[in-house]
This record gives C-alpha cells, sequence and structure tokens, in this order.
C-alpha cells in the first residue's frame, strides 16, 4: 500500500473523498473504501478478507491514475532558483506616525529608528537589479514608507534610468497606512506605482482601537478618506491587508463585506501574531471561530471567482485553488530569502521584511559591493533554497504538504528556533482549508472548459496582484 504521506481520505457534508498529493487530484469515495483506507492512512493494520480486498482494489486505481495521469510538476524547485534576487522590500521609513497594538516592528523602527538615504538606495539598486536579468519589483516598506516621499520620487527616476540603460525593468508597489495623501502623491501613485496595499482592519471601531494616531484623531476616516481619493482613478492594482485580534475574532465576515465596499482588488485578513500573553491573542476557541470564517468567505469567494467577478481573497485558499487546479507542487511557503529579500534603512539585507532586526539573518550591507559573493549572504540563502517542504522536518511525511509549502519560516523561527519546523496553528489552518474548499472545486469545475477558464482568471489575478511577483517567479510571495 503507497504511503500515508501520498494519500488522505476525509468526509465532507456525507460524501467521502480521496485525496492523492503526488499527482494533485481529488476522487470521490464510498464510505467502505474510506473506512479502509483511514486505517492505512493512520498505520492500522487491516482485518479481514474484505478490507484487505478494498484496500487491494483502492491501491490498484491509485497506482492506475498516478500512471496515466501527467506528472505534477514543482511550482519552484530548487534548481530553478538562480542568484537573481527578484524583489526587494525597502525599508524606506523605520519611522510611523501610527502606533498599533499588535506591530511587531517596534512602532515600526525595527529598533533602529532612521530614514533612508539616496546612497543607500542607490546600492541596493546596482547590488541587486543591474544585472540585466528583466523584470524586477522593489516594494516601499516601513515603518510608514510615505514620512520619507522624497525618496520615493527618487525611486522613480532611478528605475527610469535602470529601464532606458536596460539594467533591470523594475516595478514599484508600496505597503501604507494610507494616513498620508496630497496632490503630488496621488499623482506618484498614478504615474509610478503598480501595486498599493493598504493597511486597515475593518469597520472604524477595529480599526480605531487597535491602529492608533500618534497625533490623535481616527486613524479610520484619515485613512478611508485618502484610500478613496487614491482609488478615484485606478491605475494601479490596490488590496487591502487586516490583522485580526481578539476583539475580531467572530467578525471576520464582517470585516470583509465592510472592505468590499471599497471594491479592492483582493482583501487578505490574517490573524494577530502576538505571545499566548497578549491580550490580543486568539485562545484555541476564538482562533477556530475565525478560521471557520475564513473558510466561509473563501467559499463564497470561489463561487464569485468561478463565475468571473473579481476575486477578493488572497490568503491560503485563493493559493491552495491555484496549485490544485494549475497541478502544481508547493516547494516553499513563499519566495523569502532566495528571489525576495529585504533592505533596511541602514542598507543590512534580511531574507524577508519579517525577519528585519533578527541579527542571526542579517545577511550583510548593500554598501559592500561583494555583498553576494560574500559568505555570510551566500550561506543564509542557502538555507532558505533548501528548506523545501521534503526537506522540512514535520512537512516531509505530511499529506497537504504540496498545497501548502510549509508554515511561514519567521514563524517557525519565532516558535522553534528554526526555519524548518512547521507551525501547528499554519498545519490544522491549512488540513481544514483543504478538506472544506477541494470538495467545493470538484463540484464547480466539472467540465474542461470551466477548468480552462478559471486557470486564465486565476494566471490573471496572481498576474495583476503581484506583477513580476507571482507569474514570472512562478511563485505566490509573502
Amino acid at each position: 500500500m503507497m504511503a500515508s504521506r501520498d494519500f488522505h481520505v476525509f468526509s465532507k457534508d456525507g460524501q467521502s473523498y480521496l485525496f492523492l498529493s503526488q499527482p494533485v487530484a481529488v476522487f470521490k469515495i464510498d464510505d467502505d473504501t474510506r473506512r479502509v483506507l483511514q486505517r492505512v492512512e493512520q498505520a492500522e493494520p487491516l482485518s479481514g478478507e474484505f478490507e484487505e480486498r478494498r484496500g487491494e482494489e483502492a491501491q490498484a486505481f491509485i497506482e492506475h491514475h498516478c500512471r496515466k495521469a501527467p506528472p505534477a510538476r514543482a511550482l519552484r524547485a530548487p534548481e530553478d532558483i538562480g542568484d537573481k534576487v527578484a524583489g526587494l522590500y525597502l525599508f524606506l521609513s523605520q519611522e510611523c506616525n501610527l502606533k498599533c497594538a499588535y506591530c511587531y516592528g517596534d512602532e515600526g523602527e525595527y529598533g533602529r529608528r532612521g530614514r533612508m538615504d539616496a546612497a543607500t538606495l542607490e546600492h541596493a539598486f546596482d547590488t541587486f537589479f543591474a544585472g540585466g536579468e528583466g523584470r524586477h519589483f522593489a516594494t516601499f516598506f516601513g515603518g510608514e514608507p510615505l514620512m520619507n516621499f522624497p525618496l520615493m520620487k527618487t525611486t522613480a527616476r532611478l528605475s527610469e534610468r535602470f529601464r532606458r540603460e536596460g539594467k533591470g525593468d523594475v516595478s514599484l508597489g508600496i505597503v501604507t497606512n494610507g494616513t498620508f495623501y496630497n496632490k503630488e502623491i496621488g499623482k506618484f501613485f498614478r504615474d509610478h506605482i503598480n501595486d498599493v496595499t493598504f493597511s486597515l482592519d475593518g469597520p472604524p471601531d477595529l480599526t480605531d482601537s487597535q491602529r492608533l494616531s500618534k497625533r490623535g484623531g481616527s486613524v479610520y476616516r484619515t485613512a478611508t478618506e485618502n484610500i478613496r481619493k487614491f482609488t478615484a482613478d485606478p491605475s494601479f492594482n490596490w488590496a487591502f491587508r487586516s490583522i485580526v485580534t481578539r476583539a475580531g475574532h467572530d467578525r471576520v465576515a464582517e470585516i470583509y463585506r465592510h472592505l468590499e465596499n471599497f471594491r479592492p482588488g483582493g482583501i487578505g485578513v490574517v490573524n494577530v501574531d502576538v505571545p499566548e500573553d497578549n491580550p490580543l491573542y486568539l485562545d484555541d476557541g476564538q482562533y477556530w471561530r475565525f478560521v471557520e470564517q475564513i473558510v466561509e468567505i473563501n467559499r463564497e469567494g470561489l463561487r464569485s471567482f468561478i463565475e468571473g467577478d473579481q476575486p477578493v481573497a488572497f490568503e491560503y485558499p485563493f493559493y491552495i485553488l491555484f496549485y490544485f487546479i494549475s497541478r502544481r507542487h508547493a516547494l516553499y511557503h513563499c519566495n523569502a530569502g532566495t528571489n525576495l529579500l529585504a533592505v533596511t534603512a541602514e542598507g543590512d539585507v534580511y531574507p524577508c521584511h519579517r525577519f528585519v532586526g533578527t541579527e542571526e539573518f542579517n545577511m550583510g550591507n548593500v554598501a559592500n559591493p561583494r555583498l553576494r559573493q560574500s559568505e555570510r549572504y551566500r550561506e543564509i540563502r542557502q538555507r532558505f533554497v533548501d528548506a523545501t517542504v521534503d526537506n522540512r522536518e514535520g512537512c516531509r511525511d505530511c499529506w497537504a504538504r504540496y498545497l501548502c509549502g510549509g508554515s511561514c519560516a519567521k514563524y517557525s523561527h519565532a516558535e522553534h528556533g528554526d526555519i524548518a519546523p512547521p507551525v501547528m496553528r499554519h498545519c490544522l489552518y491549512i488540513k481544514t482549508v483543504i478538506e472544506e474548499i477541494l470538495p467545493d472545486i470538484v463540484a464547480l469545475v466539472q467540465s474542461a472548459e470551466t477548468r480552462q477558464a478559471l486557470m486564465e482568471r486565476l494566471k490573471a489575478a496572481v498576474s495583476n496582484r503581484y506583477g513580476s511577483r507571482g507569474m514570472e517567479e512562478e511563485a505566490p510571495v509573502a
């Protein structure tokens, strides 16, 4: 019988299903077959002639399908990862005008308050974007990057020069709290920005209780007034990113509905990342209420997406859909540490924005002309290249690994002191979503025409949302 890591059986609404990990396929099965395969999956011996015969029949079916099915392809394997760095998070400002209750970055300062200067910016571009390697992206980050708007304008000019000189085609994005706006900033967004993520936590009471202005006043009111101005002329892709704390754990649907009114291209909702003793932390019961609502929102979004409407969910369920329909294996959680890096205001390089300030992962500084040849840079980068789900302890034997890609390396390191072991809540989240969403996918994509149409919409959605971060590098990013 095949290894338990390569299949999984489950039930949904009275129907049993068999999921095959390697070919990325799901089948309806009868309850007797499910019970027999469940015993195999749980390493329990089969008893009696009926169970043994049914097990042999199931094994024969699985082997037959795996032989005839085209092999699933890795979305991005270690051998596909070259030296190119496709994208950078640029910490233009390690300062912020807000004081968010859950901020993991020490009020946006990450332990070193400051603003990036033009010399550091140019070092970053010369280090990572000047190799004539085609498309790249740079995301303005912080803190609040608009607190260093002059350097954003410098970046646009630098990008244009690199494009003109054939060094690299750099597209620009930004993650912002939306509280800064004037006509010059609005024009800059229209002329130079490809992707915008606005940080907003939903209705006014939730946003204003969690995202506090250091000058006072309603962050929600200021941000939403500005967002409507920014998006009045839809010249860029834009989305929301919301953090759910204990206060909003049972209001996920309300948060989605509220943000949908702004007609964004995507809404990302994640649970708060704080220690257990923090009053914002979701206990187990609150966390599972959060997950239940995420599943329902994504179930609705799936139907809407297949019908051709604008997708609204850009969290794990969306990517599970992408991997399943395209029959790809996700070997990585994201591009962090390989094709995606972060550069701080002082020029220090980290595997991604979440690792900034964790000195174990400081890869060096862009002022060093030989940074990318340095032993430290290459050693840290190789750790991330090697961290596929097939190499990660706790992932390699999981049936869901190829629809998951493993948990966030930073979350793993925070919990285990190592980037490899998975985070249990992430594992349970992914498995729950797969069992809840895959039957809906099977029901909705019965015809080849529907599957093809859905694949085209998925490609367009990933490309529109992430630009060169998505389809060119063949993997969504964090």
